[in-house]
């Protein structure tokens, strides 16, 4: 039998102030893939990413972690998820008076999964991972966009999740340091790691992707391999789209 999906949504609904964010998604994610959702700006993307991780509760539908349903109502439920469901956002979110290595090990050793002796071991080696060794003992804001996004990285990472959600990752940095963002994500890409990516970088989409899904007001219009969708796409709105930012 095939592997369940390691997320699965099914009929998921979205409402702020009577305007529908999501009407009626179905999504999935398979262990191991690279799924990037693209569209333009109000279209649901980041609604959709941000409901994966709990910090957005739906309205209708289900979530499915692992073939489980979640209880999306819970937040100790949520909680536990987020043991698992790793999220870097657009601004970084580092707690400014905390230094970086603190930054790191702040949730490995407040939920248990690590001592701080553990942690702070994992966390250097994340830092040299994301060529930042140096800047253990630094401030978030003593370092530049980039650098704090790829600290952003480490620290999510630093909780050993089986997915990561990137929601518009590098849309907050300037052109010269996006690069270094997006090159650390082609390496966790290479190794296996599985993650939703919210992003306009259609390079990157083009190169990286496993899949990519295109969603237009609240609806996923077509889905398919980055050659399907950027050479042939199906649907007319997909091509409008596409024809305006390639």
């Amino acid at each position: 039998m095939a592997e369940d999906p390691l997320i699965r949504v099914r009929g998921l609904v979205k409402s702020f102030q009577g305007v529908r964010a999501l009407d009626g998604v179905d999504f999935e994610v398979a262990r191991g893939e690279v799924v990037v959702v693209i569209g333009q700006s109000g279209s649901g993307k980041s609604t959709l990413i941000r409901c994966l991780n709990g910090l957005v509760e739906p309205d209708d539908g289900e979530i499915l972690v692992g073939g489980t349903a979640v209880d999306t109502h819970s937040q100790r439920e949520w909680r536990l998820l987020r043991q698992r469901i790793g999220m870097v956002f657009q601004d970084y979110s580092l707690f400014p008076h905390l230094t970086v290595l603190r930054n790191i090990t702040l949730a490995p050793i407040r939920t248990g999964r690590a001592s701080p002796a553990e942690a702070e071991a994992l966390a250097r080696e994340l830092l040299a991972r994301v060529l930042l060794p140096e800047k253990a003992d630094a401030y978030p804001g003593e370092l530049s966009g980039g650098q704090q996004q790829r600290v952003a990285i480490a620290r999510a990472l630093a909780m050993r999740p089986e997915v990561m959600l990137f929601d518009e990752p590098t849309s907050a940095l300037d052109p010269e340091t996006i690069q270094e963002v997006l090159d650390l994500m082609r390496s966790l890409a290479r190794d296996g790691m599985t993650m939703v990516i919210v992003s306009h970088e259609m390079g990157f989409a083009r190169e990286v992707a496993d899949r990519v899904v295109f969603i237009d007001r609240g609806r996923v219009v077509e889905t398919g391999p980055p050659v399907a969708i950027f050479r042939d796409a199906r649907e007319e709105r997909t091509r409008a789209f596409l024809a305006k930012i390639l």
